[in-house]
This record gives structure tokens, sequence and C-alpha cells, in this order.
């Protein structure tokens, strides 16, 4: 019995030591890094396609675009108002009985084949829109984000947000932090 304890006590002696040879030996602390001082802005892309007092050069593509792009869309209202013309028309038929079953048959396949149609032609000219833009607003978007970071540097800014990016991502900005209408100036300026 004393055996067994004079050999447990030599143990935990034994694991004592280990563990304070091991605390001991500890890596040596990391200095902390400061951080500097950051002065902090925000702005609302939005506002860079506003008509009057927006970036001219984005305006003026999304004009070209919308321009562009408007027989298009009138041709997809008209589609879509010929839609729902023949919806209507198909009501009357159905609420008229089963005397019209012939007459409900052809308007729901010419209903079917016209949804058909406008679905493709929307398509298309969602995919025509989008090669578009990216044709047409990708250059100007590019040189945006350029001078964007050239405005920031100039005036020393560590952090700029888009609260038109964040959403509902920002809960409060003091409006004095806000430096959209002088970004907006200084693109405009270096940008006719």
């Amino acid at each position: 019995m004393k055996f067994s304890r004079l050999l447990l006590s030599l143990l935990l002696l034994a694991l004592g030591s280990v563990t304070l040879s091991a605390q001991t030996a500890a890596a040596p602390a990391k200095p902390v890094k400061l951080l500097p001082v950051s002065r902090v802005a925000w702005l609302n892309s939005n506002a860079f396609s506003d008509d009057a007092a927006g970036i001219k050069a984005l305006v003026r593509v999304l004009k070209e675009l919308e321009l562009e792009f408007s027989g298009t869309q009138s041709s997809l209202s008209l589609m879509n108002e010929k839609l729902r013309t023949l919806a209507g028309e198909l009501n009357k038929l159905q609420a008229g009985g089963e005397a019209n079953a012939k007459a409900i048959q052809d308007k729901q396949v010419e209903g079917m084949k016209l949804q058909r149609e406008l679905q493709a032609k929307q398509q298309e000219a969602q995919a025509a829109v989008q090669q578009a833009q990216q044709e047409k607003q990708g250059p100007i978007a590019t040189e945006i984000g350029k001078a964007i970071t050239a405005f920031a540097k100039e005036r020393e800014i560590g952090l700029l947000f888009d609260v038109a990016k964040l959403n509902e991502g920002i809960i409060a900005a003091q409006p004095e932090l806000e430096v959209t209408n002088d970004f907006i100036t200084y693109y405009n300026a270096s940008h006719p």
C-alpha cells in the first residue's frame, strides 16, 4: 500500500513538473498592432443615375439603352395586352356554358401559343438588354469604380460605404458623412 502511494506521488510530481515546464516555455506575446485613425464616409450609388444630378456619362448611356429597347418594350407590352384580352374573352366564353366548348378550346390553344411566344420574346429581350448593358455600361462602371478609389484616396477616406449595395445593413448614418454629391461633381468634372 505504501509502495502504491509512493508510486502515485512520484507520478503526480513528474506530471506537475512537466506541466510547469510547458508553461514556462510558452511563446512570447506578440506586440499589439496599432491601427491608424481613419475617416469614414458613405455614398449612395443609386443617385449616379439621376437624370438631373447624376453622373452625366452614365445617364447618357442609360437613356441610349432605354431608347434602343423602347420598341422591344412596346412590342412586349402589346403582346401582354393581347394575352389579357384573350384571357378576358376566354372567361366570357366559359361563363356562357358548354355550348361554346369548341370556341373555348380554340381560345385556350391561341392563348397558350401567345403566352409561349411572349415568354420567348421576353427572354430574348432580357438577354439583349443584358448584353447591351455589359457593352455600354460596363466600361463606365469600371471608370466609376476607379474614380471612387481615387476620390477616397485624395480625401484620405479610409472606409467608404455604398449604402445602395448594403440594403438594410446600415441602420443609421450621419448625413454629414455623405459624399455622394461631392463624388458626382468630382466625376463629372473629369468625365464630361
